[in-house]
Parts: structure tokens; sequence; C-alpha cells
């Protein structure tokens, strides 16, 4: 390694800075020798800084260089082998997984409880205060909709002047109170939401890329070690299902502190996972808001009754349920089989479940395209608060043309077994407002919809 070649922020860096520095936005890659022309070139196009640092001899010594001298010269075998290991113990935990369904007797008020969380409720104010439209690059933002204030589930890029027109889509999933209750399923639970997230918004489920970002507690305590080794097998069990490779990441560890009284207060497991697909065809790229009545809803996954860390939970002020939603290992499937009818325009929206469920989702679309909606409860579970609010993992509501569902069923393959026509989007009725209606049980006007989520009557 040649520390000449390394840009530097400032000059009058010692040697030992430039080679111990932490500075960000930087990563290392390894490129075959006559693939470096191909690199630079492919660097200069997208505006990266690129700097060639040195090569691997074989020689199983690492030499550092700095002005011709040599700065460093160590074994390999010292570098992996060398140091002292230290050693941790780790309690396991024992999450109880059976099923327990919370008292709900309003699911009307346990809806708007819902979209006014602060967890759910538009995030308006904070995304207006950044700029989301840099260098005109934005095909998907993060407020959908005909009034640009449904949310979206993942954002989708694409530079206006790439020869191509494909884009990337961006997605996040994040889950800290799954991961107070089972820190395993929490972590296969966040990489799926993720990876749900950039297949909605038309990403390439089998070209997905993962970063990872543990925050967690102190890891010499043998339980916080212990839910951190178990959120570590789920995350990588999570990859291998999905063919998605762990690309970057990060950790942040030793999140607490004590108080005056001596009470120790600390971060939940918390994993946060970024995935990154690209979008063949950008103009091509799905958002979740309604987009014509009469167009049918279908549901794509499995619903169990699962409310452990639940937002219905939250808002009920229930702790008895604590099953997290569990790894459903048809979805790879089922997302492979979303994007082949998304790449022929058989999807006109697409939302996935998660906070909040079904229920949440659908007012979401609404909110989006000023649309109502029309569903049966029954048609996805049948106990009616399980279909409307449990927060199963890997579903997706798509709304599709009605001349269109047998070739979207078609596309889907294998996974058409898991899917649902749960209702149909409906217009306005003869008062002008449209209608949010769950047969059975409640209607909702979806100007109430908006007022609970964004907390103004529009």
């Amino acid at each position: 390694v040649d520390l000449a070649h390394v840009p530097l922020k400032y000059a009058g860096l010692a040697p030992w800075e430039i080679w111990l520095s932490e500075a960000q936005e930087r990563m290392v890659v390894a490129v075959a020798p006559h693939q470096l022309d191909a690199l630079a070139t492919m660097s200069q196009h997208h505006g990266v800084e690129m700097s060639d640092l040195g090569s691997f001899t074989g020689d199983a010594q690492l030499v550092v260089r700095h002005a011709g001298a040599p700065v460093v010269d160590l074994s390999t075998a010292f570098l992996h082998k060398g140091r002292p290991r230290r050693r941790l113990q780790a309690t396991l935990p024992q999450p109880e997984r059976s099923p327990t369904v919370p008292d709900c007797t309003d699911a009307r008020a346990a809806l708007l409880g819902l979209l006014a969380h602060p967890n759910i409720a538009s995030k308006a104010h904070v995304v207006r205060r950044y700029d989301h439209e840099v260098l005109g690059s934005t095909v998907i933002r993060p407020l959908t909709g005909v009034h640009n204030d449904g949310p979206a589930d993942g954002v989708v890029l694409a530079h206006p002047t790439d020869d191509d027109d494909d884009g990337i889509a961006i997605g996040i999933g994040v889950n800290p109170w799954f991961g107070q209750l089972d820190p395993e399923y929490m972590a296969w639970a966040v990489v799926d939401e993720a990876i749900r997230n950039v297949v909605v918004a038309g990403g390439d489920p089998s070209a997905v890329a993962l970063m990872d970002n543990f925050s967690w507690g102190n890891p010499t305590r043998a339980t916080t070690f212990g839910e951190l080794v178990v959120a570590v097998r789920g995350c990588c069990a999570a990859a291998l299902a999905y063919r998605a490779p762990f690309v970057s990441g990060k950790d942040s560890l030793n999140n607490e502190y004590l108080t005056a009284d001596g009470t120790r207060h600390a971060i939940p497991p918390t994993l946060v996972i970024t995935a990154v697909a690209p979008v063949p065809r950008a103009e091509l790229a799905v958002t979740p808001d309604l987009k014509a009545a009469g167009n049918v809803l279908v549901l794509l996954g499995r619903t169990l009754p699962e409310f452990g860390g639940s937002h219905l939970s939250k808002v009920l002020g229930d702790t008895a349920a604590r099953a997290v939603p569990c790894p459903d290992t048809q979805s790879p499937a089922i997302y492979r089989g979303v994007h082949e009818a998304m790449r022929h325009s058989l999807v006109v929206s697409a939302h996935d479940c998660s906070e909040g469920g079904v229920a949440v989702a659908l007012a979401e679309m609404a909110i989006g395209g000023r649309l109502g909606a029309e569903i049966d409860p029954s048609s996805i579970h049948d106990d009616a608060i399980t279909a409307l609010f449990s927060e199963s993992s890997g579903r997706i509501i798509c709304e599709v043309r009605p001349d269109h569902l047998p070739h979207f069923m078609t596309a889907l393959g294998g996974s058409a077994q898991c899917a649902t026509v749960i209702g149909a989007v409906a217009g306005t009725g003869t008062d002008g407002i449209p209608m949010l209606r769950i047969a059975g049980h409640f209607d909702l006007p979806v100007p109430a919809l908006v007022q609970a989520f964004t907390g103004a009557q529009r």
C-alpha cells in the first residue's frame, strides 16, 4: 500500500494518521488488474473519486509505504491470529412465540389511533426540511399521491443524464419493539421489510444488496450479548433465504447509561437494514397511492395472529401479546412474482403491510390516491382483528386492473397460491366523499383518515 495515493482533506497528516483515519464516506474494493481502467472510467462517469492504492503480492506480508519509505511491515499471520481474542459469555433469549390477539372492541377507533401514532403518522414535517430532489434524480419521493402527502415505501432514484433508463430503489427496515421480545425474528423481519420496500417500488429482488446497522447495549453483559448473537443469526438466515448479500454495515454498541440513582437505561436491541436494488426502466416504478375505482386489491402473503411488538398493542396498551412475526420462507418467491408482474405493467400500485397491518396499509393507499376501498376482512383471516391489524411479515397489497388479474396471477407463478383478492378500489359516493369500507365492521371517510394521518383536515 502506498499512502502517497490516499486523497487527503488537508496537508500535514502523519503516516499513522493517514493509515488509521476513520474519515467517512470511503470504501476499499479489490479489482482484477485488467479491470482497473474500466473501474476508473465508471467512477469518473458517476463523479466518484478513485485512487489506486496498491496491490496484493501473495507474500503474506502487509507493507505500507509513505514517501517511499516503509512505515508498516507485518506478517498477515500476526494480523489474523497474533492478537489475543476476547471471549464473551452469551445467555440466549427464550422468546414467547405463542399467538395472542389483543382485546380490541372498536376497530374503527383503533385505526384512527394507529394513523395518529408517531411511528405511523405523516413525516411531512421532517421530509420537507431536507432536499430530496438532489440533481433532479428522484423518481419516487418520500411523499406520493395526488396531493403529495401519502407515504412511499422505498424511494427510487435515476440520473436524468444516464444513457439507460434504469434507476435504483432504496428501502429501510427497522423495528426495535420486535427486538425487545424476539431479537432473532426481529432481525429476519427487518431484512424482509427492507427488501419488500424496494420490491413494491419496482426493485429487482434478485439483485438486492443489504447494509446493516446494529445499535445495542453493552455486549459484555451475557443477556445483551445473547440477544446480539441471535440477531446476527436471524439476519444471516434471512440474507441467505433472499440471496441478498451484505455489502456493508456498522455497529454502535454500549448504548446505555446510568442515572443518578444507579438505574441502567439501555437501547432496545435495534437493527436497521438498508436495501438497494436496481429498477429496470425507472419510468415504470410503482407508488402506493390508489389509482382508479374498480381496480382489484390483491393481498400476497400469509396473515397470522402475530401481535408481539405490534402498534395495535401499543395503541391499546396491551402487553400480553408476545409473538413477533415469524419468518415466511415463501416470501422470496412472492417478491420475484410481484417483480415479474411489475415488469409487464400489471401492477398499478403496491404497498407493503408493516406497522398497523392491512388496515393501515389500505388507509395509506387511500390517503395517497384520495380514493376509497372496500374489503372483506374474512377473506384474509377468520379473526377480524388479526385480518386488519396483524403485522405478519412478507405481505404486499397490489392494485390490479380487473382485466389484468388473470395475467397478474400467471406472472406470480407458483406464488399465486399466496394471493387473495380482498376487495376493490372505490370512487366517491353521491356526496363526493370517498370511503374506506371494512365489510361488517366500519366505514371511514377518507378525509377522516387524512385528518388522523396528517393532523390537519385537507
